[in-house]
C-alpha cells in the first residue's frame, strides 16, 4: 500500500477540474484534470464508496474524449481509489473488512511516527513565525472546538498540521489521505455518537502530547486512536463492507 502514496489535487487543478476548464489550461494534462476531477469530488463527497462513475458523464463535464477517462480510470484503480467490477464498471472503492484493518494497522504506524516527530519538533523548536501559527491551530485540536463529525475537512487539517511540524519531507507522500477518507465515508453511517466523540477525544490527547513536546506520549495517543477504531471496525455489521461484484 504505502509505494502507491494517494493522489492529492491542487488548489489549481481542483479549480480547473470543478469548471471543466478546456484540455491545457494550467498545463494539466486531459487525463490529470480527470483524475483531479474524481479525487476532489471523493474529498468533496460528490463521488462516495460504490458509486459507479460513468465515462459519458465525465466526458461532458471536462470536455474530454473518453481515451482520457480511460487512463484516469487505470490510474486510479492502480492507486487503490477505484475498482473495476465485472457488471458495473469503474467505482468508487469499497474496502472488504480485512483491507480496511490492514489499513488501519499500515497507516497506524505512519500517524505515530508523525506525531512523535512533530513532539520532538516541537521541543527543540526555534520559533519560527510559521511553527507559532502552526501551534495556535492545534490549540484549537487540544481543546476540542472542532466537531470533527460535521467537519471532516477538520480531520484532514489536524494530520497536514503535524506533517508538516514534523518537518519530514517523505511523510506527504507516504500518507494515504484518500484510503482513509474513503474508508471513513464507507463506514460513517455505522458510527454511533459515542465514537464521533472518542475521535474528538483521541485527537485532543495527541495534541497536548504534540503540544508538550512528549513524543513518546504523542506516539502512544495516536496508537491508542488506531486501536479503537480497529476495534470498531471489527465490531461493525457485514452491510458496512459491501462486495460489489456481487451480482
Amino acid at each position: 500500500m504505502l509505494p502507491n502514496s494517494d493522489v492529492k489535487p491542487s488548489r489549481a487543478s481542483r479549480r480547473n477540474s470543478a469548471a471543466g476548464a478546456p484540455d491545457g489550461e494550467d498545463e494539466l494534462s486531459s487525463t490529470d484534470r480527470v483524475v483531479n476531477h474524481i479525487t476532489a469530488g471523493v474529498l468533496a463527497g460528490r463521488y462516495v464508496p460504490g458509486q459507479r462513475l460513468v465515462e459519458a458523464d465525465l466526458t461532458h463535464a471536462l470536455r474530454v474524449s473518453r481515451g482520457p477517462v480511460r487512463e484516469a480510470f487505470r490510474r486510479l484503480d492502480a492507486l487503490g481509489l477505484l475498482s473495476r467490477t465485472l457488471h458495473r464498471g469503474s467505482c468508487v472503492r469499497t474496502l472488504s473488512r480485512t483491507e480496511a484493518i490492514d489499513l488501519m494497522v499500515a497507516s497506524g504506524s505512519i500517524d505515530s511516527l508523525t506525531a512523535r516527530l512533530a513532539a520532538t519538533a516541537v521541543r527543540n523548536r526555534k520559533g519560527s513565525r510559521q511553527f507559532v501559527k502552526l501551534e495556535r491551530e492545534l490549540h484549537a485540536y487540544r481543546d476540542k472546538e472542532y466537531d470533527l463529525t460535521n467537519a471532516p475537512q477538520q480531520r484532514q487539517h489536524f494530520y497536514d498540521i503535524l506533517i508538516t511540524m514534523s518537518g519530514n519531507t517523505q511523510l506527504p507522500s507516504l500518507f494515504p489521505t484518500m484510503r482513509i477518507h474513503l474508508l471513513r465515508l464507507q463506514t460513517q453511517s455505522y458510527r454511533n455518537l459515542d465514537d464521533r466523540r472518542s475521535d474528538a477525544e483521541d485527537f485532543a490527547a495527541v495534541a497536548a502530547a504534540v503540544l508538550s513536546g512528549d513524543g513518546r506520549a504523542a506516539e502512544r495517543a495516536s496508537a491508542t486512536h488506531h486501536r479503537r477504531v480497529q476495534r470498531a471496525l471489527l465490531t461493525m455489521p457485514d452491510a458496512a463492507f459491501p462486495r460489489l461484484d456481487t451480482p
